[in-house]
């Protein structure tokens, strides 16, 4: 069975993640246009979070 994120709900855990990795780091950001964010830290966080649900996603595929 495969099991596929939805196009929004990837968007929003993308969202949450990285709003999850700023707290890790000591830091409050707002969620409004996350992923249009221009700040270098939070195109790591964006591009860290894009991996983990790829990850998420091959791993719950592999089944």
């Amino acid at each position: 069975m495969k099991t596929e994120l939805g196009y929004f709900q990837r968007q929003a855990l993308i969202e949450k993640l990285v709003q999850r990795f700023a707290a890790i780091n000591g830091y409050n950001i707002e969620p409004v246009q996350i992923l249009d964010a221009n700040h270098p830290q939070i195109k790591i966080w964006i591009a860290m979070a894009e991996a983990a649900v790829e990850e998420m996603e091959n791993a719950i595929n592999e089944k």
